[in-house]
């Protein structure tokens, strides 16, 4: 009986995984381009396909299988894969089964309308327009949170869909010891006077020239075209498709942006697409959410891609192919890309500063439903976060509030997992770092196989078999902690700046 109701399992779950792709494809599908009288149909199917996913997921056979394996011994199962399957269903059935079927598609419907509203609205620094749209996503994320668990704050039920496990006032400690630590830095840098800034990161140049140099650094990094397509959009996105089947979108309105976004992209790619058969088969492919993806994505875009060591490999690349960066000498063109200046825009910061923007949104968001903001007060507490962080002001909406399309998505509750995923990145490398301390060192010989293999067999491989609390300490022996990032970030730019 036991190995049937295993195999049961297995097929509602890998049903579910069909649903997600169906619905993944019909994202894709609008980031590319739909013909615009089409979304009302996309968004009947989009529902349709809710309501179809629920009604297998909460059927009387899933039912039964949730009342048998709650009143089996799971935690003697051998198979840490099949144990991990059930207890996340059990976890899955009871949150799922709490959400009324019409709030879902409620909330899939809200959003996707959101995403299209958001894109216009972004376009033309237009807040009042998107306004309702997404005070309409905070009312439905917030009902849904209070469905889930309603002794619980809603931030920590919303948070905790993206970071399992989460616990958010660790984060504020976590977040309040990063920026004790780099706001006296990031002065610090701006008493120096010193500005590396250069124009042609910020040039665009042709796009077919610039996408071939670009892929082609991918692809010697590791990125796997047979696994993965690219295409572009405004607001770079990895979308998941399958187990071996994860698709990138970058941004050409400039070098520099394109570049790192592609890396960063790349980085969720390959997270996404590189699960182990044993996690396929129990449907865990494609990565824990939240801070985990995002530290794999940044590990690829910063901690590989913002490297010397990095650049001197391709930098002769590079000028070979893009003219206007062949009197740029190496050391002006790596002081540049690493050039610490606030910006205004979260996906234009550098990696010093870039950890203010999502601990800015992180502690709006806390706060609004801590009761200390007001929905309507939104944009006016991010634009004074931004002057009391950074000293900057955003000039209109679309420098400001309307940046980000998370909250159009219905990302409530994500942004933590941005700066998160920085300080797992920390970790993470001086682990790999005590393992491998010639990592570095293989990166400007052009091999990339240390850092791809380290990721894969200690992070990629396993999908979602643990929690990001169980990972970094089967990675590292230690709990997440602060001060690793800390330590990388203060002697990288110490370095940079000749800051004592």
């Amino acid at each position: 009986m036991y190995n049937d109701n295993v195999e049961k399992l297995k097929n509602i779950l890998k049903t579910q995984r069909y649903y997600g792709s169906i619905g993944a494809l019909m994202g894709w599908d609008v980031w590319q381009g739909q013909p615009i009288e089409a979304r009302s149909y996309m968004q009947e199917i989009s529902g349709f396909l809710v309501r179809e996913s629920l009604a297998k997921l909460t059927s009387d056979e899933s039912k039964y299988l949730v009342e048998y394996f709650i009143n089996y011994d799971v935690d003697s199962i051998e198979d840490i894969y099949q144990k991990r399957a059930i207890k996340k269903f059990i976890k899955q059935f009871d949150k799922i089964t709490k959400v009324p079927v019409d709030l879902q598609v409620e909330i899939r419907n809200a959003t996707q309308q959101a995403q299209l509203v958001w894109e216009e609205a972004y376009k033309n620094s237009d807040y009042e327009l998107f306004k309702p749209y997404m005070f309409k996503n905070f009312e439905l994320k917030t009902r849904e949170a209070e469905y889930i668990d309603n002794s619980r704050n809603p931030f920590e039920v919303l948070s905790d869909s993206f970071d399992e496990g989460i616990d958010v006032e660790n984060v504020a400690k976590l977040f309040t010891e990063l920026k004790t630590a780099i706001i006296p830095l990031i002065k610090e840098i701006a008493e120096t006077k010193l500005d590396y800034e250069i124009n042609e990161l910020t040039a665009s140049y042709d796009k077919n020239l610039s996408s071939k140099v670009m892929l082609d650094i991918l692809k010697k990094v590791g990125y796997n075209t047979n696994r993965s397509i690219w295409g572009e959009k405004m607001h770079p996105v990895t979308t998941g498709i399958g187990p071996r089947d994860a698709r990138i979108t970058t941004n050409f309105r400039n070098f520099e942006g394109a570049m790192f976004s592609f890396l960063h992209e790349m980085g969720h790619g390959i997270y996404n697409y590189s699960a182990n058969e044993k996690a396929i088969e129990y449907s865990m492919w494609g990565g824990i959410g939240g801070a985990v993806h995002e530290s794999q994505s940044r590990f690829y875009e910063i901690i590989v891609g913002r490297s010397e060591e990095f650049w001197k490999y391709f930098y002769p690349l590079l000028q070979e192919n893009i003219k206007e960066f062949r009197n740029i000498d190496f050391d002006t063109y790596y002081k540049a890309i690493n050039n610490v200046k606030p910006t205004i825009k979260r996906l234009d910061a550098d990696e010093l500063t870039y950890n203010l923007h999502p601990i800015i949104r992180f502690e709006i968001e806390k706060d609004y439903y801590d009761g200390k903001v007001k929905i309507e007060e939104i944009r006016e507490a991010w634009n004074e976060k931004y002057k009391e962080y950074l000293g900057i002001t955003p000039k209109n909406d679309g420098e400001g509030v309307l940046q980000d399309v998370h909250w159009a998505m219905g990302y409530v509750g994500y942004f933590q997992s941005y700066t998160l995923g920085n300080l797992y990145d920390g970790q993470f490398l001086d682990s790999m770092l005590k393992e491998h301390p010639n990592t570095y060192n293989e990166i400007e010989k052009g091999n990339f196989s240390l850092v791809n293999n380290w990721l894969h067999d200690n992070i990629h491989q396993f999908g979602t078999l643990y929690t990001p609390s169980e990972l970094i300490k089967k990675v590292t022996g230690e709990e997440l902690k602060s001060k690793y990032y800390i330590d990388y970030l203060k002697k990288k730019f110490n370095n940079l700046y000749g800051i004592k």
